[in-house]
């Protein structure tokens, strides 16, 4: 990438054209939504538009395919998790929460125990090699040290989207090395948590926690860490 070069005015023009005229219009035209006759008008125009050494730098430096695999992403959409107004199948919906108890799981630290007891029960799933992950490490533990009638427990899923295998003596180095991980923490190696209420949820994302009230079962919530600050509250009121 550094053979590239500093990225010229004329690449930046061309980036900013595909952004505002391609990007921007197409990533919402998916499915039945499809206009291949706007596609094909707006790529011609973006191509005599620019000179095609420009696009190819700019394209190398995106890491963007061809026109074609392009074409064939912005023809099928992003995932349905990610679609407006698209919803967890479990929100509001009561799950069996057995699998806490059953596992089994490679313990790291702390302790799932008492969930049971709980107001709120918040279930994370993370991955080491989740860089936005690492944001939310501090939040939880905030959450866990300061409200008592909340249990956090944590999965790791280093293979979650794989089914690889995990090095759990990795992980329990990866978190014995971090001062922001103050909450229950275990490895899910047996895919038990992933089968039990990540997959079922369908939002194939993380880090990803569910807001569970444990007297019924109930799921609150679904979604990014970072984004549960409300739904905790709301949470609390049906609690």
């Amino acid at each position: 990438m550094a053979s590239l070069g500093p990225e010229s005015p004329a690449e930046l023009a061309a980036k900013n054209d595909f952004g505002a005229n391609i990007w921007a219009i197409f990533q919402d035209l998916y499915e039945a939504k499809w206009d291949q006759a706007r596609w094909n008008a707006a790529v011609a125009r973006f191509k005599a538009a620019h000179d095609p050494a420009v696009v190819q730098r700019f394209w190398m430096r995106a890491k963007l395919p061809t026109w074609d695999a392009l074409e064939a992403q912005f023809r099928k959409g992003p995932p349905p998790f990610l679609r407006p107004g698209w919803r967890s199948p479990l929100l509001g919906k009561k799950v069996d929460l057995r699998w806490l108890d059953a596992g089994p799981f490679d313990h790291v630290k702390g302790s799932k125990d008492g969930w049971r007891d709980a107001r709120i029960l918040i279930i994370e799933f993370w991955a080491t090699w989740c860089r936005p992950c690492l944001a939310v490490f501090r939040d939880l533990s905030a959450i866990a040290r300061t409200h008592p009638d909340i249990k956090v427990v944590a999965f790791n899923s280093e293979g979650i989207f794989t089914n690889a295998p995990i090095d759990v003596a990795a992980v329990r180095k990866f978190v014995a090395r971090r001062d922001d991980m103050d909450y229950p923490i275990y490895v899910d190696t047996h895919r038990v948590a992933v089968n039990s209420i990540f997959q079922p949820g369908q939002n194939l994302s993380i880090p990803l926690a569910f807001i569970i009230t444990p007297k019924d079962g109930i799921v609150r919530w679904v979604g990014n860490p970072e984004e549960m600050a409300a739904p905790l509250e709301k949470a609390f009121a049906a609690a």
